[in-house]
């Protein structure tokens, strides 16, 4: 079956770059009790899925016959066809119990119906039996499509009442994912990899672009390339922002800090100190 191909032109969105802006979004659709799109905007979060496979999750997908969660769920990605297994965490558990709440779903009820339904979609799964496989996909996929339409316009309104002035859209809680996960694990030089084989994706430069590192490493440039001209303007010496990190191993590591105690404790010339330490550094550098 065919897919959209995305528009010649098309504006590229970002991730949500501030905790601020993810927080209002939610609060929107909480005070007005969107109790659907905020599940939808916290999965996108949680997962890092597509809107259209986020649309297509039963309970029984995240839930066992006996009603516990499960810990692992398994998915067809609908624009690829690749079979993920995204991890169910505490806080996505803590989100469907929170729809429940506020809701009333009764998935056991549902068990093998969609979270998140239209009569649309729940007429087509009723009567599966009555389509091809083929046609039903077809079928499927349009009515999910127009599912998502319907959440990408109340998401467009969210974003405007929330005032936020860089581009986003549904697809940027699948971005928010990959950026935040970046930053929270900013020593883990395998993030990267991690996130590439979660969007299954052919290397890690389409990942670092995908989640919006790579865009916020250009801003930076401009940013530091503007400080530079308002120094040369106001006649100011201009400072080199990056200085080059040094990795060492750890027992290097262990013997400048010890150097640096015994400098302390002899009261050795700071500055001589340092410079000492860092040629130390250099020469010892992996």
């Amino acid at each position: 079956m065919g897919r959209a191909t995305k528009k010649e032109g098309k504006t590229e969105v970002y991730p949500f770059w501030n905790m601020e802006d993810i927080r209002n979004m939610m609060n929107y659709f909480k005070r007005k009790g969107m109790w659907h799109w905020y599940l939808v905007f916290n999965l996108g979060l949680l997962l890092g899925r597509r809107v259209s496979d986020t649309l297509s999750f039963k309970w029984s997908d995240f839930l066992y016959e006996n009603g516990r969660m499960k810990d692992e769920i398994e998915i067809r990605e609908q624009k690829t066809g690749k079979i993920t297994r995204p991890y169910v965490c505490g806080a996505c558990k803590e989100a469907l119990q929170f729809y429940m709440d506020q809701t009333g779903a009764d998935p056991m009820k549902h068990f093998h119906d969609f979270i998140i339904t239209t009569e649309r979609k729940s007429r087509l799964l009723k009567n599966r039996d009555a389509y091809s496989g083929e046609e039903y996909e077809k079928l499927f996929w349009e009515a999910t499509q127009s599912q998502a339409a319907a959440y990408r316009k109340q998401f467009k309104i969210a974003a405007k009442a929330c005032e936020i002035r860089y581009p986003v859209s549904t697809h940027s809680t699948r971005k928010t994912f990959g950026y935040w996960a970046v930053k929270l694990h900013p020593y883990d030089v395998t993030t990267i990899d991690k996130l590439q084989g979660i969007f299954s994706h052919t290397d890690r430069n389409t990942t670092l672009h995908y989640i919006g590192i790579a865009r916020e490493d250009e801003v930076k440039i401009y940013e530091d390339n503007g400080a530079f001209i308002k120094d040369v303007i106001d006649g100011k010496k201009p400072a080199v922002k990056n200085s080059p990190v040094i990795s060492l191993k750890a027992e290097d590591f262990r013997e400048l800090l010890g150097r640096c105690w015994d400098m302390a404790r002899t009261g050795e010339d700071k500055f001589e100190g340092i410079s000492q330490l860092i040629s130390a550094a250099e020469k010892k550098m992996v």
